[in-house]
């Protein structure tokens, strides 16, 4: 059976393995990869249970972080090296570690990516650190993700180059009965449940978190049992906790780890919880109403996403400080349980299974033929609703542009707009001036890439960059072929240039100079048998953009 190796790399998080473990066990279960977990994590409570192989590399403590880091890196390659996987599935956000690991050069690899903020996504795609992945899974909804502010660069290559796929948020639901089992073990005669969470306990900065979080919590049950109410504090600290000893109360109750969390947070009427992406997914899943304490996270934005989180599903942010979480939890305890909340993602969790199986399916390798996008155009003002009707078939990927004029349209751009199923559009550029309207309005219209006879001129890139849109307006060059009565051998030529030099190349043809119809469709045959001998492949609007923007991946 072929293996799928999980790399799970983290010192202080648990987030990180609960989605690991939650992928590898579905894996397992179908029964036709063979799941095997490699981690860093520092305690293996997580995996006591699990029916997954984990192979979980211990943190050195006693020897320098260079050291330990190089041997880590050392061990870890000759250990993929001999699982020899059939795919690797890498968790969270790239390691830039694992990019130059001999073991790992040619192998499919899946990146199943957490949310990150705007600016730490556009940093990473900026280094090159997508560019290894076959696919990368999105554990967000493609609302969700917009919200995050992302740079129009960014958002094109998620959108357009092939590579990002939107799963859904993946973490554990539990059923009702599980649900009920917990409520009542944590509270036998129906008290409210107030559940305290601060992720693993571990701190990213040195500044006490979990020690201020569970303190100020402590301080909110004491004053809250003073006063006769009936809550119960669940505080579950995680493994990693390090601040000073809790005690436990006659309303409050500490667990270190509590294997059954997502149910506990689904049962509770109150979770004041740090806001990571595991925690949060299933505090949202049940009823609890969210005091949502943000800490510093690495890659996350936490603070913003609470404070969205809040807005959409009610709730409030705070800071770990018993005056201003007590009346945050006293009102949230009055009010009936929270109605509000995402639908379960069960199919997110079947796409992830189907996309590691579809790369773990050995492909025959193949060396590309050269790339070109053929655009044909009649001229200013001309139809192309006909023009398809006389393609031969080797130029059924030619892309026809229909001739308005950008400015002036009222309608989407270019290649007769869009085709029937397309998503994304081609918008031909004069080669002098830039069009009247803004980038966005053309991307808001369907365009995704701007061809534009080469070289691009400035005032287009001026254009492009003084105004950007969101997701990007791509720019390719063009050659511009004229064609004339007796001119396809030159035309030839100047086609087998371009396709020779340019990794992405394109092509607009202008049959506008030919007499007639007859003269038009005599040309493309020519031209079609011409291609039909050469080692190119005729590549169709969305594959055209999907190469364009992946030259975004790419480190810049």
């Amino acid at each position: 059976m072929k293996t799928v190796a999980i790399l799970v790399k983290n010192g202080i998080g648990f987030g990180h393995l609960r989605r690991a473990v939650l992928i590898a066990e579905a894996i397992q279960s179908r029964g036709r990869l063979k799941p095997v977990i490699i981690s860093q994590a520092s305690s293996l409570s997580l995996f006591k249970n699990t029916p997954v192989d984990v192979i979980n590399f211990p943190l050195l403590h006693r020897v320098s972080s260079a050291v330990a880091e190089d041997a880590y890196t050392a061990i870890l390659d000759r250990l993929l090296d001999k699982l020899d996987p059939a795919v690797v599935v890498e968790d969270t956000y790239p390691d830039p570690r694992y990019l130059a690991l001999p073991s790992l050069a040619h192998r499919p690899r899946l990146l199943v990516m957490r949310r990150l903020d705007g600016a730490s996504f556009d940093h990473l795609r900026t280094q090159g650190r997508f560019a290894a992945f076959d696919k990368i899974l999105i554990a967000q909804s493609r609302a969700d993700f917009a919200r995050e502010g992302h740079s129009g660069d960014s958002a094109a290559a998620v959108e357009c180059s092939g590579r990002f796929s939107f799963v859904g948020n993946l973490s554990y639901t539990p059923a009702s009965e599980e649900i009920a089992r917990t409520r009542a073990e944590y509270a036998p005669h129906g008290e409210p449940l107030v559940v305290v969470n601060g992720g693993a306990g571990g701190d990213q900065m040195p500044d006490g978190y979990g020690d201020r979080l569970f303190g100020a919590c402590a301080q909110v049950a004491e004053r809250l049992l003073i006063t006769g109410h009936r809550a119960r504090f669940v505080f579950v600290t995680g493994p990693y906790y390090a601040g000073k000893p809790l005690s436990e109360t006659a309303n409050v109750t500490v667990r270190r780890y509590e294997p059954r969390l997502a149910a506990l947070l689904a049962a509770a009427h109150v979770a004041v919880i740090k806001p990571g992406n595991n925690a949060l997914s299933e505090a949202l899943s049940g009823q609890a109403h969210l005091v949502l304490v943000p800490d510093v996270s690495f890659l996350e934005g936490l603070d913003e996403h609470a404070g969205r989180v809040a807005d959409h599903y009610g709730g409030a942010t705070s800071t770990a400080d018993p005056d201003a979480l007590e009346p945050l939890v006293r009102e949230a305890l009055a009010r009936p349980p929270r109605t509000e909340r995402p639908k379960a993602n069960h199919e997110g969790l079947l796409q992830t299974l189907d996309a590691i199986e579809d790369l773990a399916d050995a492909v025959e390798p193949r060396v590309l033929k050269r790339q070109l996008m053929l655009a044909l155009t009649l001229g200013e003002g001309r139809d192309v609703t006909g023009l398809r009707d006389v393609l031969p078939p080797l130029l059924g990927s030619a892309v026809p542009l229909d001739g308005t004029s950008v400015p002036d349209a009222d309608s989407p751009p270019s290649e007769s707009v869009l085709r029937r199923g397309e998503r994304a559009g081609i918008v031909a550029l004069p080669a002098g001036e830039p069009p009247s309207v803004p980038p966005q309005e053309l991307v808001d219209r369907g365009a995704r890439l701007a061809i534009t006879p080469a070289p691009v001129p400035r005032a287009i890139t001026r254009w492009i960059q003084l105004a950007p849109a969101v997701p990007a307006l791509g720019v390719l060059a063009a050659e511009y072929v004229v064609a004339r009565k007796g001119s396809l051998d030159e035309n030839l030529r100047q086609i087998a240039r371009t396709a020779t030099h340019n990794e992405t190349a394109c092509a607009i043809v202008d049959l506008s100079r030919l007499a007639d119809d007859d003269s038009v469709k005599h040309y493309l045959h020519g031209l079609a048998e011409w291609l039909g001998t050469q080692p190119v492949t005729l590549l169709s609007s969305e594959e055209t953009i999907a190469r364009v923007t992946q030259r975004l991946l790419e480190q810049s």
